[in-house]
Protein backbone atom coordinates (compact mmCIF):
# COMPACT_ATOMS: atom_id res chain seq x y z
CA UNK A 1 0.00 0.00 0.00
CA UNK A 2 1.31 3.67 -1.14
CA UNK A 3 1.64 5.97 2.09
CA UNK A 4 0.59 8.59 0.28
CA UNK A 5 1.61 11.15 3.33
CA UNK A 6 4.89 10.55 1.93
CA UNK A 7 4.63 12.82 -1.21
CA UNK A 8 5.34 16.45 -1.43
CA UNK A 9 2.37 19.01 -0.78
CA UNK A 10 2.96 19.53 -4.62
CA UNK A 11 2.87 15.69 -5.65
CA UNK A 12 -0.07 15.07 -3.31
CA UNK A 13 -2.55 17.42 -5.07
CA UNK A 14 -1.17 16.99 -8.27
CA UNK A 15 -2.15 13.15 -7.83
CA UNK A 16 -5.79 14.40 -6.61
CA UNK A 17 -5.65 16.62 -9.88
CA UNK A 18 -4.85 13.71 -12.26
CA UNK A 19 -7.62 11.34 -14.00
CA UNK A 20 -6.82 9.07 -11.18
CA UNK A 21 -9.25 7.30 -8.66
CA UNK A 22 -7.25 7.44 -5.45
CA UNK A 23 -6.37 10.09 -3.94
CA UNK A 24 -10.20 11.08 -4.07
CA UNK A 25 -12.33 12.70 -1.99
CA UNK A 26 -11.70 9.66 0.74
CA UNK A 27 -8.16 11.01 1.07
CA UNK A 28 -8.67 14.60 0.61
CA UNK A 29 -10.89 14.01 3.84
CA UNK A 30 -8.40 12.34 5.64
CA UNK A 31 -6.35 15.23 4.81
CA UNK A 32 -8.73 18.02 6.20
CA UNK A 33 -8.83 15.95 9.38
CA UNK A 34 -5.32 15.28 9.30
CA UNK A 35 -4.67 19.44 9.08
CA UNK A 36 -6.95 19.97 11.86
CA UNK A 37 -5.20 17.92 14.43
CA UNK A 38 -2.08 19.32 13.23
CA UNK A 39 -3.11 22.99 13.41
CA UNK A 40 -4.75 22.00 17.25
CA UNK A 41 -1.42 20.54 18.18
CA UNK A 42 -0.04 24.29 17.08
CA UNK A 43 -2.10 25.88 19.54
CA UNK A 44 -1.93 23.48 22.30
CA UNK A 45 1.80 23.43 21.92
CA UNK A 46 1.96 27.63 22.12
CA UNK A 47 -0.82 27.80 25.04
CA UNK A 48 1.55 26.04 27.50
CA UNK A 49 4.14 29.23 28.65
CA UNK A 50 5.68 29.84 31.90
CA UNK A 51 3.11 31.27 33.83
CA UNK A 52 0.55 28.33 33.30
CA UNK A 53 -0.68 26.81 36.04
CA UNK A 54 0.50 23.30 36.70
CA UNK A 55 -3.17 22.29 36.30
CA UNK A 56 -4.20 23.81 33.22
CA UNK A 57 -0.67 22.03 31.84
CA UNK A 58 -1.59 18.95 32.17
CA UNK A 59 -4.59 20.00 30.67
CA UNK A 60 -2.83 21.17 27.69
CA UNK A 61 -0.50 18.28 27.79
CA UNK A 62 -3.66 15.64 27.78
CA UNK A 63 -4.63 17.59 24.55
CA UNK A 64 -2.03 17.35 22.71
CA UNK A 65 -1.60 13.75 23.54
CA UNK A 66 -4.86 12.70 22.39
CA UNK A 67 -4.71 15.40 19.14
CA UNK A 68 -1.45 13.93 18.21
CA UNK A 69 -3.30 10.27 18.48
CA UNK A 70 -6.21 11.66 16.19
CA UNK A 71 -4.00 13.03 13.74
CA UNK A 72 -1.96 9.93 13.43
CA UNK A 73 -5.01 7.68 12.78
CA UNK A 74 -6.53 10.39 10.26
CA UNK A 75 -2.93 10.49 8.18
CA UNK A 76 -3.14 6.48 8.09
CA UNK A 77 -6.66 6.54 7.20
CA UNK A 78 -5.22 8.96 3.89
CA UNK A 79 -3.79 5.87 2.36
CA UNK A 80 -6.42 3.33 3.73
CA UNK A 81 -9.11 4.60 2.37
CA UNK A 82 -7.11 4.20 -1.44
CA UNK A 83 -6.49 0.53 -0.34
CA UNK A 84 -10.39 -0.06 0.68
CA UNK A 85 -11.42 1.69 -2.75
CA UNK A 86 -9.31 -0.74 -4.88
CA UNK A 87 -10.31 -4.03 -2.91
CA UNK A 88 -13.73 -2.73 -3.48
CA UNK A 89 -13.71 -2.04 -7.07
CA UNK A 90 -12.02 -5.16 -7.71
CA UNK A 91 -14.36 -7.65 -6.31
CA UNK A 92 -17.19 -5.37 -8.00
CA UNK A 93 -15.85 -6.32 -11.04
CA UNK A 94 -14.88 -10.00 -9.92
CA UNK A 95 -18.79 -9.92 -8.75
CA UNK A 96 -20.41 -8.56 -12.24
CA UNK A 97 -17.90 -10.52 -14.45
CA UNK A 98 -20.48 -13.20 -13.87
CA UNK A 99 -22.90 -14.41 -16.28
CA UNK A 100 -24.83 -15.89 -13.06
CA UNK A 101 -24.80 -15.26 -9.80
CA UNK A 102 -22.28 -16.25 -7.51
CA UNK A 103 -23.07 -15.90 -3.44
CA UNK A 104 -19.02 -16.39 -2.69
CA UNK A 105 -18.03 -13.57 -5.01
CA UNK A 106 -21.38 -11.20 -3.59
CA UNK A 107 -20.31 -11.80 -0.05
CA UNK A 108 -16.67 -11.03 -0.89
CA UNK A 109 -18.10 -7.78 -2.45
CA UNK A 110 -20.35 -7.02 0.23
CA UNK A 111 -17.01 -7.73 2.67
CA UNK A 112 -15.27 -5.12 0.56
CA UNK A 113 -18.12 -2.57 0.60
CA UNK A 114 -18.26 -2.81 4.18
CA UNK A 115 -14.19 -2.10 4.51
CA UNK A 116 -14.63 1.13 2.60
CA UNK A 117 -17.60 2.52 4.61
CA UNK A 118 -15.48 1.92 7.59
CA UNK A 119 -13.10 4.16 6.61
CA UNK A 120 -15.19 7.53 6.47
CA UNK A 121 -16.83 6.30 9.91
CA UNK A 122 -13.50 6.42 10.85
CA UNK A 123 -12.26 9.81 9.66
CA UNK A 124 -15.83 11.15 10.89
CA UNK A 125 -15.56 9.90 14.78
CA UNK A 126 -11.91 10.53 14.92
CA UNK A 127 -12.77 13.98 13.81
CA UNK A 128 -15.64 14.33 16.31
CA UNK A 129 -12.83 13.22 19.34
CA UNK A 130 -10.33 15.74 17.70
CA UNK A 131 -13.20 18.65 18.32
CA UNK A 132 -14.22 17.76 21.18
CA UNK A 133 -10.29 17.84 22.50
CA UNK A 134 -10.20 21.65 20.83
CA UNK A 135 -13.84 22.69 22.87
CA UNK A 136 -12.04 21.24 26.56
CA UNK A 137 -8.98 23.50 26.24
CA UNK A 138 -10.27 26.58 24.01
CA UNK A 139 -10.43 28.45 27.44
CA UNK A 140 -6.59 28.41 28.24
CA UNK A 141 -5.86 28.63 24.60
CA UNK A 142 -3.09 31.20 23.43
CA UNK A 143 -5.58 34.13 22.67
CA UNK A 144 -2.98 35.02 20.05
CA UNK A 145 -3.53 31.59 18.51
CA UNK A 146 -7.73 31.48 19.00
CA UNK A 147 -8.15 32.21 15.50
CA UNK A 148 -6.28 29.27 14.20
CA UNK A 149 -7.98 26.79 16.74
CA UNK A 150 -11.39 28.07 14.84
CA UNK A 151 -9.66 27.08 11.72
CA UNK A 152 -8.78 23.50 13.12
CA UNK A 153 -13.00 22.87 14.36
CA UNK A 154 -13.71 24.08 11.14
CA UNK A 155 -11.70 21.87 9.28
CA UNK A 156 -12.80 18.71 11.84
CA UNK A 157 -16.04 19.84 11.37
CA UNK A 158 -15.82 19.55 7.55
CA UNK A 159 -14.10 16.64 7.77
CA UNK A 160 -17.18 14.43 9.44
CA UNK A 161 -19.50 16.04 6.75
CA UNK A 162 -17.29 15.25 3.98
CA UNK A 163 -16.98 11.62 5.10
CA UNK A 164 -20.74 11.53 5.01
CA UNK A 165 -20.85 12.38 1.51
CA UNK A 166 -18.53 9.13 0.71
CA UNK A 167 -21.14 7.26 2.51
CA UNK A 168 -24.12 8.72 0.55
CA UNK A 169 -21.81 7.05 -2.27
CA UNK A 170 -21.22 3.19 -1.30
CA UNK A 171 -23.70 2.73 1.50
CA UNK A 172 -26.65 2.09 -0.80
CA UNK A 173 -24.37 -0.83 -1.67
CA UNK A 174 -24.71 -2.43 1.23
CA UNK A 175 -27.70 -5.18 1.32
CA UNK A 176 -28.39 -5.15 4.56
CA UNK A 177 -31.36 -2.19 5.06
CA UNK A 178 -30.66 -2.38 8.69
CA UNK A 179 -27.09 -2.06 8.79
CA UNK A 180 -27.52 0.76 6.20
CA UNK A 181 -29.81 2.88 8.45
CA UNK A 182 -27.66 2.59 11.20
CA UNK A 183 -24.74 3.54 9.50
CA UNK A 184 -25.92 6.65 8.04
CA UNK A 185 -27.99 7.33 11.69
CA UNK A 186 -24.47 7.31 13.59
CA UNK A 187 -22.37 9.45 10.82
CA UNK A 188 -25.47 11.94 11.34
CA UNK A 189 -25.31 11.83 15.42
CA UNK A 190 -21.72 12.52 14.58
CA UNK A 191 -21.77 15.51 13.00
CA UNK A 192 -24.35 17.11 15.26
CA UNK A 193 -21.72 16.22 17.81
CA UNK A 194 -19.14 18.21 15.71
CA UNK A 195 -21.22 20.81 15.06
CA UNK A 196 -22.03 22.11 19.01
CA UNK A 197 -18.68 21.64 19.43
CA UNK A 198 -17.81 24.15 16.80
CA UNK A 199 -20.35 26.39 17.69
CA UNK A 200 -19.07 26.54 21.14
CA UNK A 201 -15.84 27.62 19.96
CA UNK A 202 -16.49 30.20 17.00
CA UNK A 203 -18.96 31.86 19.76
CA UNK A 204 -15.66 31.77 22.68
CA UNK A 205 -13.14 32.93 19.87
CA UNK A 206 -15.29 35.22 18.19
CA UNK A 207 -16.03 37.01 22.29
CA UNK A 208 -12.19 36.90 22.93
CA UNK A 209 -11.48 38.51 19.89
CA UNK A 210 -14.06 40.99 20.49
CA UNK A 211 -13.32 41.93 24.09
CA UNK A 212 -9.28 42.08 23.83
CA UNK A 213 -9.63 45.02 21.23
Amino acid sequence: MEDLTKLSIDDFLNKVADRTPTPGGGGVTGLAGALSCAMAQMVAAYSKRKSTSAEDGAAIDAAMLKLRRTDEILRALISQDAAVYKAMTTARKASFARDREDPDLEQAYQDAVLGAVAVPMEMAATAALAIGEMNKFKHIANRHLLSDLAIAAVFARATARAARCTLWVNVPEITDGDRRAKLMTNVDRIILHCASHLTAIEAFVHRSLEEGE
